[in-house]
C-alpha cells in the first residue's frame, strides 16, 4: 500500500512537471460591503471600492485541466453606513489586508489561444492597519479597543478568461465571503462580502 501511494504521488509530480507552470501578477479593483447582526439590530452597509494587487503560482495537478493556484494578495476592504442605531451613526471603515490562500481551478482551452477557467478556495486575511471615520472624524483603528479581529477566514470563487498573445493574459471576476466573525464581541456578528475585477499576466516557468 505504501509503495502504491509513493508511486501515485511520484507519478502526479512527474506529470505536473511535464505541463506548463505559471507565475502570475494581478491588479484590479475590489468592492466590499458588510453586514452587522446582533439580537438588537441588523445593519446592511454601503459598499466601498478599493485597489487590489497580488502574485500567484499556477501549478497543474497531473493535467492542464486541473491546477492549484497559491496566492498572496494585498487589498483594502471598506464599507460605510448612515444607520442611526446605537453607535452606528455615519460610520466608515477601511482596512488594509494581506490575503494568503489557494484556489483549485478547472482550466478549459488555455493552451489554444482563448481559454476559460473557474475555481474556488479558502483564504486567510490578516489586517495590517485601518481607519475609521465616525461622525466626520477620522482615526486609526485600534483592533483591541474596537473589538475587531485582525485575522479572518474567507472563501473565494473565481471565473475568468485567458488570452494567449505570445504571453498569457487574463481577466477575472472574483467573489469573497467571510467564514468567520470580524467582530471580537460575541454579541455582534460582522461578515464581509466583496466582488472584484482584476487582470494581469501569467508567465510560463515550466515546459
Amino acid at each position: 500500500m505504501k509503495r502504491f501511494l509513493f508511486v501515485a504521488v511520484l507519478s502526479a509530480l512527474l506529470a505536473s512537471s511535464l505541463s506548463a507552470q505559471y507565475f502570475g501578477l494581478r491588479i484590479g479593483v475590489n468592492s466590499t460591503n458588510a453586514k452587522f447582526e446582533s439580537s438588537a439590530f441588523d445593519i446592511e452597509t454601503d459598499g466601498e471600492t478599493n485597489l487590489m494587487m497580488g502574485l500567484f503560482f499556477d501549478v497543474p495537478l497531473g493535467t492542464d485541466l486541473i491546477s492549484i493556484q497559491p496566492e498572496l494578495n494585498y487589498l483594502n476592504r471598506g464599507f460605510s453606513t448612515e444607520t442611526n442605531v446605537g453607535n452606528f451613526i455615519s460610520y466608515e471603515q477601511t482596512v488594509a489586508y494581506v490575503d494568503v490562500g489557494a484556489l483549485l481551478k478547472l482550466n478549459f482551452g488555455r493552451e489554444e489561444g482563448l481559454g476559460f477557467y473557474v475555481g474556488a478556495g479558502p483564504y486567510f486575511s490578516y489586517a495590517l492597519n485601518g481607519t475609521v471615520t465616525e461622525v466626520g472624524e477620522e482615526r486609526d483603528i485600534d483592533f483591541d479597543a474596537d473589538r475587531l479581529n485582525r485575522g479572518e477566514l474567507q472563501l473565494s470563487g473565481v471565473a475568468g478568461l485567458t488570452f494567449d498573445l505570445g504571453l498569457l493574459f487574463f481577466v477575472e471576476g472574483r467573489y469573497n465571503t467571510s467564514l468567520s466573525n470580524l467582530s471580537d464581541d460575541d454579541a455582534v456578528d460582522i461578515t464581509q462580502r466583496s466582488f472584484g475585477i482584476n487582470g494581469g499576466i501569467m508567465v510560463p516557468i515550466g515546459n
